[in-house]
This record gives C-alpha cells, structure tokens and sequence, in this order.
C-alpha cells in the first residue's frame, strides 16, 4: 500500500506543521515507496507499452478484452444469466472482433442488477463503494477494488507527462475539493504533502479570486488542475487585474467538465499555456488524454476498451461512448452506455508516434449539452463554437430553456461589458443556429455552480429522450454527423 493510502484517512486531522514539517521529507522517499507498488509496476508498464505497433497492441487488448469476458462469465451472476440469455458461449469469445456479439447494458440495468454484478470472487464489505455525481438526476453506484485508485493515478500521471507533469509537480486545484473548517486561510489553503494550492470554486468572488492570485504568487504551482469553468473565471480576473498575474504555469489540465473551444482559445491567450483536456469516468471504463503534439483524445488503449454506436447501435465515426473495462474485475461493467457522445479522428495516426484510437468533439452527458429549435432539433453546445471577444466581457453564463426554440441567456457582465456586447451575443448565436432559436439576454448578479463543484453551462428544462423504445426494452436515437464539427440528435417520440 503507498504511503498516501495509509495517511488518507485521517490526513485533515493533522496540524499544520506537522504537514509542513512531513512535505520536506515526503518526496526525498522513492517514488515507489510514495505511491506503493501497484503505482510503480502501472507505471512502468504504460512506459513499456507505449509506443507498441499497432499488431502488438491489438494483441494486448485482446488478452485483456478476453480475460474480462472469461472472468465475467465464470464468477459474475448477472453476465452468467445474461450471456446464457443472448446465447453467448464465452469459449468462443476470443478477440475484440466477438465484441459485437456480447449485449448491451446500460445505468438503469446496474441500479436494478448491483449486487448480481459483483464477482463471486469478492466480499463486497472489502469494496469501494462508487457512485457518480447524479448531475442527470439519478445517481448510480458500483463497487470497485480498492488497488484501482493508484493504478488510475498512474493512468492518469502517464497522460500528464506528455505536458510535462511529474508525480511531484505542484498544482493549483480548482475543483469540487471541499476544504477542512480548520486548513481554509481566506478560502484557500496549501498542502505541502501533496504539493496543492487548494481554491474554493464555490465561492469565486473577485474578493476571493484576489486572495487566490496572491497565493498563486506565493507558493507558484507549475500546473492548474480543475474544472474548465472555474479556471475561465479566474482567467478572467487576472486578465483585469492590475499588473496581471506574476506567475507563469507550465500547463492547464481541464478534468470533468466539457471543454468548450471558445474558452480553451480565451484560457490559454490569457494565461499563455496550453489546455490539456482529459476525459474519464467515475465508472474507471475509458480514460482518455490529449497528446504533445495534437489535440485529440488518444484512448488509452490497456485502461479499457472504447466503441461508439450510432442509432442502430452498430459501430460507427461518431455516436454514444459505450465502454468495457479491463481494471476492475470485482464489479465488470461490459459494453456499458455512458451517455457521452463522440467521434472517432479520421486522420491515420498522430505525429506524436502513438498507435493509440482517437477521439474528437467528446461531449458530456447528450442530454445536459443540448439546445432544442424551434423545429424539434438537438443542437450541441459545441456546435456553436463561438469565437468573439464580446463573450470575453462576461464574467461567466448559462443556457436556460424551457421551450423550443426559445433560450435565455443568462450572463454575469465583467467591468468592460456594455449592452452593445449583449446585442452582438445575440446576433452571433442566432445566426450560428440559422434562427432556429431566439436568444434572450438577461443579466445576473451571480450564477451558482453545482454541489460538487461542478459548473452546469447549459439547464434543460425540456424532457429530452433517446427516442423510441426498442423490442427489448432499450432505446434507439438518431445521431447524424454534421462537418462543421458537431452531433445533432433528431427528436422522436419515446
């Protein structure tokens, strides 16, 4: 077990200068020591594998693809049934190509199937216990062993490095964190054991955002580590702020929340280095990063292993994240239907020298990040890609629809704002959407972020589906491809 595993339970407990005192020591112990052996043995093994041919990685994940299977249906009463429903003899199952044979399951069928689920294997009382934000209004929860949480970091500090940030990289952090009553020094505090400026994104009052550059200023972190939405806002303020920001980061890593390309173009303009985007899963199923030398999101392909199914649920460039682990075999989760929509990069390979798939325009959860037109259509956020400066004189702003075709927007205007910006938002987003949706500009004082952390960018008031109900008790959906760089999904009757 890693050293942090051990302290984590009572970590917030421990005074200040024992923390202090511990940071100094902490990282002149090895790296393997630090974060245990699982870490160290991940990591290497993703240094090994690499920059593999395409052949000798095709071999791994069959191996891997093939143990899950096996393993699932041998120890997992859920896929055991299952399997013997669809007709699935797993002796046959022998490579990534037998994927399509196997079915289909989705969140309703793990809430309604959890403890089938669970390998046969394990004593779920020994298990993490999972469940995801709920930001769709149904949480759903999962058991996972406990050895996942250092192999992911691994995952995710071998995705890191590729800008440029090590195990012991100091990071500014500005997500859902909530912070100990006794470590909040002006609603910010510094942990020298983990090397984190740690920043209340619940609470980003320009009083507040001062605070934080003065910290910034103080302790210097090399990375910004959070949600988009919070690292916007504070750009925006050290952007207006007198003298700027006396701080130079090495790179932004955006977790969590769907990077939208007008705020990655404005974050790095004014912070002046690069957005590194990451998309993942509390479910730990598909884990994905973007490279040195492009901006699309190379799969990492030993973590898990990635499809997406159009509306015919059939293999396709671009549609729903349906996802099979390879990680956790205490609770295997196989062709799982995350909900997120994305496609596949058409170009042959990345000049990084990976032979990894990639994906670009990974969109969140389909039914939060749609506007609905006046004709019944979905269009995605990212559809609208605005590129303006006016949008730089907002503090921040949210989507709100409650009718076809008509949506509100609602916008904290910063110092520069004037209402001739509001006019030109409105006539940007009305042409980008061919009219189809009348814009209505309303201003706020504030616009709260979610419990955990989270900004929620559009509200969708409008019950949005799927689509029809299948024979088996699915759902279809239609999902076409516009080359503009988008999903627009086409309304049906449930």
């Amino acid at each position: 077990m890693s050293l942090i595993y051990h302290a984590k339970k009572n970590y917030d407990r421990f005074p200040r200068w024992m923390l202090s005192a511990a940071g100094m020591l902490y990282y002149q112990i090895p790296a393997e020591k630090r974060y245990g052996k699982t870490f160290e043995d991940t990591l290497r093994f993703l240094a090994d594998t690499e920059f593999m041919s395409r052949d000798e990685m095709d071999r791994l994940i069959n191996e891997r693809f093939r143990y899950i299977v096996h393993y699932a249906g041998k120890h997992v009463p859920y896929y055991k049934n299952k399997f013997a429903e669809y007709g699935v003899d797993i002796r046959t199952i022998q490579d990534i190509r037998d994927i399509v044979r196997l079915p289909l399951i989705d969140k309703e069928e793990l809430r309604q199937h959890q403890q089938e689920m669970i390998s046969d294997e394990y004593d779920p009382s020994k298990l993490m216990y999972i469940t995801t934000s709920g930001s769709t209004g149904k949480p759903v929860g999962f058991y996972q062993k406990q050895s996942i949480l250092m192999t992911e970091w691994a995952y995710v500090m071998h995705i890191w490095s590729r800008a440029g940030c090590k195990p012991d990289s100091s990071r500014l952090v500005l997500r859902g964190k909530q912070l100990p009553p006794q470590r909040q020094d002006n609603n910010w505090f510094y942990d020298p054991l983990r090397r984190e400026l740690n920043c209340d994104v619940m609470n980003m009052t320009e009083e507040n955002m001062e605070k934080y550059c003065s910290a910034i200023e103080k302790y210097r972190p090399q990375f910004i580590h959070g949600y988009m939405s919070a690292i916007t806002m504070l750009a925006k303020y050290i952007a207006t702020r007198n003298g700027g920001l006396r701080h130079q980061f090495s790179g932004i890593l955006a977790i969590s929340e769907n990077v939208i390309p007008e705020q990655k173009t404005y974050v790095e303009r004014a912070l002046g280095a690069r957005v590194f985007s990451f998309y993942g899963h509390s479910e730990r199923l598909v884990i994905a990063g973007e490279c040195e030398k492009s901006s699309s999101y190379h799969v990492e392909p030993t973590y898990g292993y990635c499809e997406l199914l159009d509306e015919n649920r059939k293999q396709a460039k671009a549609g729903e994240i349906t996802a099979t682990g390879f990680l956790n075999e205490a609770m295997p989760l196989i062709r799982y239907r995350t909900g997120d929509l994305a496609e596949w990069d058409s170009s042959e390979s990345c000049s990084c020298g990976r032979n990894h798939r990639r994906l670009i325009s990974v969109f969140g959860r389909w039914s939060q990040d749609m506007l609905v037109t006046i004709g019944g259509a979905y269009v995605s956020l990212a559809a609208i890609n605005i590129h303006s400066d006016e949008f730089d004189h907002l503090v921040r702003y949210k989507f709100v629809q409650d009718e076809p075709g008509v949506v509100d927007l609602q916008i904290v205007p910063g110092k520069s704002y004037c209402p001739q910006d509001g006019e030109q938002i409105k006539r940007l987003l009305e042409d980008k959407v061919n009219h189809t949706i009348r814009f209505n500009i309303k201003q706020k004082g504030n616009l709260e972020v979610m419990k955990n952390g989270k900004y929620k960018i559009i509200e969708q008031k409008i019950p949005l589906t799927f689509g029809r109900k299948d024979g088996r008790g699915g759902v279809t959906y239609s999902i076409t491809l516009i080359h503009a760089g988008y999903l627009k999904k086409e309304v049906s009757a449930a």
